[in-house]
């Protein structure tokens, strides 16, 4: 931190330079020579001043009569406005030190024949002289860690403290270390760890080794392997405390003490070749104590068992599938060339070919059996019919008059595209309302409208639609006059027919009154009862017509002669609602 005072002095020693010359200009006689004359003003120089903790910085402190003289050897006092800031210190003369003590901001004041002069100083952080990363050197086991510290001192020695450190690894991948200083050994290698505060660097040096074995195990302790076949014994290396350790990168020998039974790669892999018995062993290339065996048995491919692979689902009659057999030797090793025999235990319900093609013949439980050097293995499958392939409806639509009927047929193929009558067929309308359907297909309408028609069976089906139209109305029949007492409402009964003379309902009818005035009715209405509304004593005629689906007119348009009359004397009138049977009837 001392850098800081040479400098202040070089620019202490320029401005003095600045001084001389302005003297040398013409100036003399600006100099006060009585340090007893009072001070008008006091200036401090520099102005502004930046000072590193436990760093010092000269300033000068000059005093001026009310002349604009400086006063020479004028005493001058110095002060500090935050002494856990900056300090300040005297040399006997106008100069002063300013002494950093921690990050932060304050004024020094510098005071004489009580006038004041300022100046502000800015105190930095502690700069870093000097890194030491400890410990210095260190070897680390793959996977193992390690905490590193950073030691940082200023440039007279002393420890710094708070300063941000960045830690890294010239090789990651050998050994990392995080923010906080913590390495992590990775594989074998050696890697410089650096810490770095304030441009300036300290290192360790980390050695990663290898784990030692401490024991390893090879499985199966034993095994048969077929002659000419080939096995790869499975190696578990740990350490010393009886970790599993990871095989990559490991050096081990592998050998056979009987090479002409079975020999065995560096990889591990044993090939036999001839009948009898060798053991492998696999030895760590760096502790040659360490080493683990397994016996290997090679053995003749005999066959030992036989084993029909489809063991679930069922045969349909007629449809062939095909069978497979396993066989294995004493080894438990597949054996493949070897020629099977495969018979049917019920020939009449299933047969099967000698390549294992089983057929259903009729319905029952089946079983088929193979066999192959004395060794046989059977198994059972259920023969059943063979499932729905597709569902046809026809006609695949059809359009008829509500009230009327339309028959629909079903015809059922099986998965092989054969036409099959034996199935049970389910009939369904998706609208019951408007059409019902039975059980051979027959449908009956109900209302207008469209409805589907399903056949369903074994899970296929397949839909017909069934367009329904309405009867057209021929004839509304109505009363042919209708007598209503002024200011009542009340209603006459109507009916509507077809041609057949057959009664048709819920159908929109239009009326229309010749004078609204006299006689109010509904413009639609969709009732057996036509309400009439007596406005005025008179008489007016009704027209009634039927309209169909599409709001067009349909059939004979009817008339009704509408009378309204008084009220009898004394009776009051209130709008109720009665039928024209009610009333006895129209007049």
């Amino acid at each position: 931190m001392r850098v800081f005072a040479p400098m202040i002095h070089v620019a202490w020693r320029h401005a003095r330079a600045a001084l001389l010359l302005v003297s040398s200009a013409g100036l003399v006689g600006c100099l006060d020579l009585n340090p007893n004359v009072d001070a008008c003003t006091v200036t401090v120089a520099p102005t502004n001043v930046s000072v590193a903790v436990n760093a010092r910085s000269t300033i000068v402190g000059t005093a001026f009569d009310c002349k604009g003289n400086s006063i020479q050897n004028k005493k001058i006092s110095f002060s500090t406005a935050n002494a856990s800031i900056a300090t300040v210190a005297v040399d006997g003369s106008s100069n002063g030190f300013v002494i950093g003590i921690s990050v932060g901001t304050t004024t020094i004041s510098a005071v004489a024949s009580g006038k004041t002069g300022t100046v502000q100083v800015t105190v930095t952080p502690e700069v870093a002289s000097s890194v030491t990363v400890n410990p210095t050197a260190v070897t680390l086991r793959t996977g193992n860690q390690r905490q590193f510290t950073a030691t940082l001192k200023n440039a007279a020695g002393t420890l710094i403290t708070g300063r941000p450190v960045r830690w890294t690894s010239s090789n990651s991948a050998i050994a990392s270390i995080d923010q906080n200083g913590n390495v992590i050994a990775i594989r074998p290698g050696q890697v410089v760890v650096t810490a770095e505060a304030d441009q300036i660097v300290g290192s360790s040096s980390v050695l990663v080794t290898e784990i030692p074995i401490g024991s390893c195990t090879l499985s199966p302790a034993t095994q048969k392997v077929t002659v000419t076949a080939q096995a790869q014994p499975t190696l578990i290396i740990r350490d010393t405390a009886n970790a599993i350790l990871p095989l990559q990168g490991r050096a081990i020998t592998w050998t056979s003490d009987n090479e002409i039974v079975a020999s065995v790669s560096q990889t591990g892999l044993v090939s036999t070749r001839q009948k009898g018995i060798a053991r492998i062993t696999a030895t760590s290339s760096e502790n040659t104590t360490v080493s683990c065996s397994a016996s290997v048995e090679a053995v003749d491919a005999r066959i030992v068992s036989v084993t029909i692979q489809q063991r679930t689902g069922s045969l349909r009659i007629g449809i062939p599938r095909q069978l497979s057999a396993q066989v294995l030797d004493s080894a438990n090793n597949l054996i493949t060339g070897r020629i099977v025999t495969w018979t049917s235990v019920t020939p009449i319900v299933a047969s099967v070919t000698n390549l294992g093609i089983v057929t259903g013949n009729a319905l029952g439980n089946a079983r088929i059996a193979v066999s192959a050097e004395g060794v046989s293995d059977t198994v059972g499958f259920p023969v059943t019919k063979i499932p729905v392939g597709k569902v046809t409806v026809s006609p695949l639509q059809t359009t008829v008059f509500e009230g009327q009927t339309a028959q629909f047929t079903a015809v059922v193929e099986d998965s092989a595209g054969t036409v099959i009558t034996d199935r049970p067929i389910e009939w369904i309308s998706s609208d019951p309302t408007r059409a019902t359907v039975s059980s051979t297909g027959l449908a009956r309408t109900i209302a207008a409208g469209a409805v589907g028609i399903t056949a369903a069976t074994e899970g296929r089906n397949a839909t017909s639609t069934l367009v329904i139209l309405q009867i057209p109305v021929d004839t509304i029949i109505a009363p042919p006059t209708f007598s209503i007492v002024r200011g009542t409402t009340t209603g006459f009964t109507i009916t509507l027919r077809d041609a057949n003379g057959n009664e048709i309902r819920n159908r929109v009818v239009s009326v229309v009154s010749a004078q609204p005035n006299i006689a109010a009715v509904p413009q639609l209405i969709q009732t057996s009862t036509v309400p009439v509304s007596a406005i005025a004593v008179g008489q007016t005629e009704l027209t009634l017509r039927a309209l169909n689906s599409n709001g067009q007119a349909e059939g004979k348009a009817t008339k009704v002669t509408v009378i309204v009359t008084l009220p009898p004397a004394g009776v009051v009138t209130g709008g109720n609602i009665t039928s024209s049977a009610a009333r006895g009837g129209p007049p």
